[in-house]
């Protein structure tokens, strides 16, 4: 992959129809593709081969990201949110003189935990360790203003420092997790099977999901199903926290008069 001594080419088409397919299948992976490939051309297959394609769908991605930028840029879209400014039309803008409306922004948040991604380690010692990470660090971020960073999200870890109105809203959102957890739980009957269920206690279950570092995705889609935010889930289940950065994003960005829902 060297530009000296050129051995191996990779056209653009073959780069586009991995990124639209993966697109629609997340799980086709580059060595199937690869695979995929070596047949069409009667190729016998190397893992090398599909090294190779990786590291040329990342520079093409890069290119695609970089032209983006630009384009942005030429026609003055490159202000501080504006693409969740104008995700979707009929949400967003407002036309001259139009009456106000009793909410300006409908949305619906929640997570899923079909995106996974597994955590690489080094080998087990003992059953009773996981091992280290052998990830090496990377500086590759996801470019735009509508897929919330880890470091956004954690400030909500614990919400409820400051006073400003976005704090206040989200104390008493907290507040109304915890009340009504309590509630329910309050109203529940004994169930005797809770302690006979082994494969669900928490132990395994924190194992099992241990073993991943991206645990599914968290989002906001607006009534017309425009996508408005979305958020990764890290090594945890459905946290507080992802519902509280969103809300805390979208009242930084549209103000009051927001109306979402939430299936806790």
């Amino acid at each position: 992959c060297l530009p000296i001594s050129l051995s191996v080419a990779v056209t653009v088409d073959a780069l586009e129809l991995y990124h639209v397919t993966h697109l629609h299948n997340p799980h086709f992976s580059m060595q199937v593709f690869s695979k995929t490939i070596c047949d069409l051309h009667g190729v016998e297959y190397h893992r090398y081969l599909s090294r190779q394609l990786t590291i040329a769908f990342d520079l093409y991605m890069l290119i695609h990201s970089s032209v983006d930028t630009l384009v942005a840029e030429a026609l003055n879209r490159n202000s501080p949110d504006w693409h969740l400014k104008h995700a979707c039309p009929s949400c967003t803008y407002t036309l001259k003189d139009e009456a106000p409306l009793m909410f300006t922004l409908l949305f619906a948040m929640d997570g899923n935990d079909s995106l996974k991604r597994i955590l690489r380690r080094t080998l087990y010692i003992d059953d009773n360790d996981s091992g280290e990470s052998s990830e090496l660090p990377t500086t590759q971020h996801v470019q735009g203003d509508r897929y919330l960073s880890r470091e956004y999200v954690n400030q909500w870890k614990k919400a409820g420092a400051g006073d400003s109105e976005v704090c206040l809203s989200v104390r008493s959102t907290t507040f109304f997790f915890t009340h009504f957890q309590a509630t329910l739980d309050s109203h529940l009957p004994e169930n005797p099977c809770t302690g006979r269920w082994n494969n669900m206690d928490d132990e395994k279950t924190k194992r099992a999901w241990g073993v991943y570092d991206k645990t599914g995705i968290f989002m906001a889609v607006c009534r017309h199903s425009f996508s408005l935010l979305i958020a990764d889930m890290v090594q945890s289940g459905e946290l507080a926290k992802y519902p509280l950065a969103i809300v805390a994003k979208l009242m930084d960005t549209f103000g009051n008069g927001l109306h979402g829902g939430y299936d806790i």
